[in-house]
């Protein structure tokens, strides 16, 4: 019975901790996201706090920038025969909006320092409860607050270097139908929806970066280190259906408490900008995440005989970011931008909670300026394509829920900044 009951609680917990791990976003200031995020060796405006705190050296006087990026997406599921018929199943409407708001202030010729607070593992993702996958998953959502106090110093007129801490917050959600006596050709009887609730402590991480600022070249450099979030408070609840073995899973099902840990990769980013024009600028960025440290997953239960580590396999993986801009009078300028991202998620990891596939996502946007006030509008599409857990006819996913998924997120930003 104990052995039926961790099946339950662990398979649940495993499938929604893999969300942190394969949805971060760099979308935090719709001038920055416009140019497909590729500004690591160029600061525009304060949102440099985020994106290479030493890019601060060249903001000059009392800044704030802030905004928000509205997120939708729908992904798509195509079950894989025999087990399934093919049937098309579609997520659920949402609206995401993780933020992005920053402070910067110039103490001397030499000495700036500023603080951002982003939430870059914001998002989620809900199917309908009649959803073959939603005894993995119907709905999840995660949320996480990054608070960073940043500090630059100018070494030259062209060379700068910062630092920074990382304060991290997250709580998380995550809800699913529990089904007993399942066979490899049926999920079994459904007995209850569970309802998996938590939040982290404080966890602590930190930045380092280099900028150098000539008159059309410029290159950038910043490493952001590892965080890892522990789960110390969360708790699992059952609601209990209608079913013919009701009174045996009230006896197996008890709500209990459980807790975990995650670490984010570190990684580096790397860039360079070049002037091209007066009014035309490009900028050409690459980013490596140690998305290595994601290889396994330690659980402790209130009844330790359930405690267990379960292997990820999550690999290394990078980015290709190409930004430009183009100032058509000094007030108004247009951006387009383009990121090739490979995705960090092996094939048994995939599910319904983050179908993640190497992605190919487009930007363009526009930024008026009005003395001392910027107006930045912007949009992102992301294109995740198809990605099947089948593989040389060979079904992997470790649940046995096979198919074909197909996703696609728009991203609309806006931000708003003044100079003081």
């Amino acid at each position: 019975m104990k052995k039926l009951l961790y099946i339950v609680l662990f398979s649940a917990l495993t499938m929604n901790i893999c969300l942190a791990g394969g949805f971060e976003l760099y979308e935090f200031g719709a001038r920055s996201a416009s140019m497909g995020g590729a500004v690591v060796a160029r600061a525009f405006d304060a949102s440099t706090i985020f994106y290479n705190p030493s890019g601060l050296a060249f903001v000059p006087g009392t800044n704030f920038y802030g905004g928000v990026t509205l997120i939708t997406s729908t992904a798509k599921y195509s079950g894989a025969e025999p087990i399934f018929t093919g049937d098309e199943y579609k997520s659920v409407d949402q609206l995401h909006t993780p933020i992005g708001v920053y402070f910067s202030h110039q103490f001397n010729d030499d000495l700036f320092a500023g603080i951002g607070v982003t939430n870059p593992f914001g998002l989620g993702l809900k199917w309908d409860q009649d959803f073959p996958g939603a005894g993995i998953a119907y709905n999840t959502d995660l949320k996480s607050y990054y608070v960073s106090p940043v500090v630059a110093y100018k070494l030259s007129d062209e060379f700068s270097i910062g630092a920074g801490v990382d304060i991290v917050f997250g709580s998380v959600t995550l809800e699913r139908y529990v089904y007993l006596f399942g066979s490899e050709t049926s999920p079994g009887t459904a007995v209850a929806t569970s309802k998996i609730e938590g939040s982290s402590k404080p966890a602590f991480g930190f930045t380092a970066s280099l900028t150098y600022r000539g008159e059309r070249l410029g290159a950038g450099f910043l490493y952001r280190h590892s965080v890892k979030n522990k789960l110390d408070d969360g708790t699992i609840a059952f609601n209990f259906v209608d079913s013919p073995i009701e009174g045996f899973a009230r006896n197996v099902l008890k709500d209990q408490g459980v807790s975990t840990s995650i670490t984010f990769p570190s990684f580096i980013s790397v860039g360079v900008y070049y002037k091209l024009l007066d009014n035309l600028g490009a900028e050409f960025d690459y980013m490596w995440y140690d998305w290595s440290v994601f290889d396994k997953l330690d659980f402790s239960f209130d009844d330790p005989t359930l405690n267990q580590t379960v292997n990820e396999d999550y690999e290394n993986s990078g980015q290709f970011r190409i930004g430009l801009h183009y100032n058509l009078t000094k007030e108004l300028e247009f951006r387009v931008g383009y990121i090739y991202d490979q995705t960090p998620q092996p094939i048994h990891s995939i599910s319904p909670l983050l179908p993640d596939n190497d992605r190919n996502d487009f930007s363009f946007g526009a930024g008026y300026t009005y003395n001392n006030w910027k107006f930045d509008i912007g949009y992102m599409l992301v294109d995740f394509g198809d990605r099947s857990t089948v593989e040389n006819g060979v079904g992997k996913n470790e649940n046995g829920f096979d198919g074909t998924y197909a996703t696609i997120a728009n991203l609309f930003m806006f931000s708003f900044g003044v100079s003081l």
